[in-house]
């Protein structure tokens, strides 16, 4: 028996047999021909291999069909095709222009900071290595799969879960990758076990005696003996049961025991994880993370924003969305507009931020007013901690009205602006932010932690402020509380407390009636307040 430990991308335990995916197969002998020709073959590949992305995308579920658009609009993208175009004019083949543009571009997503961002490089490699297979005509077809199976890699791209497809594929295991890439977030969509990390060693044994995958442990076991065997077939049925239970808890409203209605609302980064919140019964957004729609420090257009708020939107079916706008700075850097600090947390990041860059900012918001058009979304700004924060940040909401008005572009006039509340001045201050306008609190409770008492939350060695009880904390969510109810401005929590059902009953029994949480928290916090009885006095 082996045992392998990585990193968890996709929850679940399964057990049978395993198969080996191998990314790179004989192709044609790459012969160089006149830079026109070779060009000529580029555009037929690009075209093919949009082509077949279509047919992946119409396969696809739900939000998952983006990753393909994604990676079809990627081959259009002006900036990669010049780069492709140039090695072409310098003399070098088609398919090896493509593989070096590729990697360049791909590495400068890679140079960020932020890992759900630097995990896109995977689609753009995915992308081009489709168009590079036909050049060198090399098969794409799906790996076939008799029996369903475990599939190990070196690592995954989106197109080989989806190509495969849920019915075949147990579960993967891939020496490389990130809990953050596409293709864990469409294992995670499909319900599919997945563990990343575990190091080249595995794949040079024999697989021929099956495995157990233990996603939740971030675990692979080949060639597993009777005892694991036996043990995982017992999780499984277990695992079942508890599966059934809480899906049934999805389907209806989180009231507690005497009563009480608990909004559980869900935190996401786009689509695919308002998609997945969706399913776990999640009752809206209460944030959805903007900046994480950059790339590679090219702040993205008012349109392409646009039709990123539209998905999530979409994702979200009609519930409603609360997009907080970009929070770049401090442990979020975006070459181009973020800068060295001493001290980052401290500097320029959130709003004060945009305000710095009011350009990137008013087309952010013009973006936002338009897609209030086409569902419920509302607005909050980060890292606002005095009314005057407030009063500039709405200066520049009042110029991109003034600016779409004067393109005659439709918009939401009414579209509600709140405040992220991540200080201990902004909940001191909450009665003159209100009062200032401001319509709704979002508690970040973070970043509420983090400069409360003057821990890093980037620093292991203050985990226990952000786990354990915060009594500082809670008094100014209180403050917040009470300034939030005499203007009649509806709050919400966010952040690791939120994910937390002892910290959940906490807030719940001062008066919160709104969280926001990851997906895969939701159902356990729904499940705590279900036994809940919040007449009663709390549990000593």
């Amino acid at each position: 028996m082996l045992v392998y430990q990585g990193t968890k991308a996709s929850p679940g335990l399964v057990m049978g047999p395993v198969r080996r995916l191998h990314h790179s197969g004989p192709g044609l002998e790459r012969v160089v021909q006149t830079p026109g020709r070779e060009q000529a073959l580029l555009n037929a590949a690009v075209v093919l291999a949009k082509d077949e992305l279509r047919q992946l995308e119409e396969a696809a579920e739900g939000t998952d069909k983006d990753i393909f658009l994604f990676q079809r609009v990627m081959l259009d993208d002006p900036g990669l095709n010049r780069e492709i175009a140039a090695y072409i004019a310098a003399g070098a083949g088609a398919a090896p222009a493509v593989e070096r543009a590729a990697e360049i571009y791909a590495g400068r997503i890679e140079a960020g900071d932020d890992e759900y961002i630097r995990q896109r490089a995977m689609d753009v490699r995915d992308a081009c290595r489709r168009v590079v297979n036909i050049l060198d005509g090399r098969p794409r077809t799906p790996l076939r799969l008799e029996t369903p199976s475990i599939l190990i890699s070196e690592f995954l791209y989106p197109s080989d879960i989806v190509a495969i497809g849920r019915g075949m594929l147990l579960g993967v295991a891939c020496a490389e990758g990130s809990e953050q890439s596409h293709a864990s977030i469409i294992a995670r969509t499909m319900g599919i076990p997945a563990v990343v990390q575990l190091g080249g060693a595995f794949l040079e044994q024999n697989c021929a005696g099956g495995g157990v995958l233990d996603a939740d442990n971030g675990c692979l076991i080949l060639q597993p003996d009777e005892a694991a065997r036996k043990d995982a077939q017992r999780r499984i049925v277990g695992a079942s049961i508890l599966k059934k239970r809480l899906a049934a808890l999805g389907a209806g409203p989180c009231r507690t025991k005497d009563g009480t209605h608990v909004a559980l609302l869900a935190s996401c980064s786009g689509p695919e994880d308002v998609e997945l919140a969706m399913q776990a019964g999640a009752e809206g957004v209460g944030l959805l993370r903007s900046e994480f729609s950059i790339m590679a420090g090219r702040v993205p257009s008012e349109e392409e924003q646009y039709f990123f708020y539209l998905s999530c939107l979409q994702a979200a079916g009609g519930k409603p969305v609360t997009v907080r706008t970009f929070d770049i700075g401090a442990d979020k850097s975006v070459p181009g507009l973020t800068e060295d600090s001493p001290n980052p947390a401290l500097g320029m990041r959130g709003l004060r931020m945009s305000l710095a860059h009011p350009q990137m900012f008013e087309e952010q918001l013009c973006a936002l007013l338009r897609a209030g058009t086409r569902g419920p979304l509302r607005v909050s700004i980060p890292m606002v901690s005095t009314p005057e924060d407030w009063l500039q940040a709405m200066e520049h909401v009042e110029k991109a009205r003034r600016a779409l008005r004067r393109r005659g572009v439709v918009f939401n006039e009414e579209l509600e602006f709140g405040c992220m509340v991540e200080t201990p001045s902004a909940a001191l201050l909450a009665p003159d932010i209100l009062a200032a306008g401001c319509r709704f609190l979002v508690i970040g409770t973070n970043d509420l932690i983090q400069y409360t008492y003057a821990a890093d939350r980037l620093d292991s060695r203050f985990s226990e402020f952000f786990s354990g009880q915060s009594p500082a904390v809670h008094r100014l969510v209180g403050m917040a509380l009470d300034a939030a109810k005499a203007a009649g401005a509806p709050v919400c929590i966010c952040g690791v407390h939120a994910g937390s059902p002892n910290q959940v009953v906490r807030y719940a029994r001062q008066g919160v009636r709104c969280f926001a949480t990851e997906a895969a928290s939701l159902l356990q916090v729904k499940a705590r307040l279900l036994e809940e009885d919040l007449t009663l006095p709390a549990d000593p």
